[in-house]
């Protein structure tokens, strides 16, 4: 893939630029000061290693975030950590796609990920077929190829205004990591009070979303056609 087809429709001034990502990252770094006066030091080593993992491709909040709270990381505060990084990847590729594209290593990242997406786009044809319903559920929905990166990068594919397109990334977001880390808690509890009862309910979930997807596959097959 060429740089002119994943160039960015929006270029902004070098000030916008520079608050958008100044501001970002300085959430960022005060979360992180929170959280190390506020936590045992073995604990924040755990969450930034945790979260160095969910910025790495192949890892998800379906992954991390069960294993973070497994780890002794309550399901907050690993809730705080991933919106904030989502938000930092997204304002970071929304507003600089286009100077990170020239960047050796990670402008090739970024190639690989506008691939990767495509494929996706592809064969999910719904995605663009909703708009941005469609891109709210493919920020939502933990199937592979979806997360703060990928869904930024189908925005601006879009064409999605950028305030939108954070917008959206922050709602999915939000909504994404509270329903792993909510029902991660239901199961931590639900296995303290009896082992069973958690795989029960695990496998109960497991199997109500396999029938939700299918459900949905064929849905949007009907209506938008079954891509590549």
């Amino acid at each position: 893939m060429t740089e002119e087809t994943v160039s960015p429709y929006y270029q902004p001034t070098l000030r916008i630029r520079l608050i958008a990502t100044g501001g970002v990252l300085a959430v960022f770094g005060a979360m992180l000061s929170f959280f190390f006066l506020t936590m045992p030091l073995n604990i924040f080593y755990e969450f930034i290693g945790f979260l160095g993992l969910y910025m790495m491709p192949g890892f998800g909040k379906e992954s991390i975030v069960p294993l973070a709270m497994a780890f002794g990381i309550s399901w907050w505060q690993i809730t705080v950590g991933i919106i904030v990084g989502d938000m930092v990847l997204a304002i970071i590729i929304a507003y600089n796609f286009d100077l990170l594209l020239r960047i050796p290593l990670l402008g090739h990242l970024l190639r690989y990920f506008t691939t990767k997406t495509n494929e996706v786009l592809q064969k999910h044809l719904w995605i663009k077929g909703l708009s941005l319903i469609g891109l709210f559920l493919f920020m939502y929905i933990p199937f592979m190829g979806s997360s703060a990166i990928n869904t930024t990068i189908v925005g601006r594919l879009l064409s999605v205004p950028p305030r939108t397109l954070l917008t959206i990334v922050l709602v999915g977001s939000i909504l994404a990591t509270l329903t792993m880390a909510v029902g991660m808690h239901a199961v931590l509890e639900l296995w303290a009070a009896n082992p069973l009862y958690a795989i029960i309910a695990v496998i109960l979930v497991i199997a109500a979303a396999v029938v939700c997807w299918k459900l949905w596959q064929r849905y949007t097959e009907k209506r938008f056609g079954s891509g590549e």
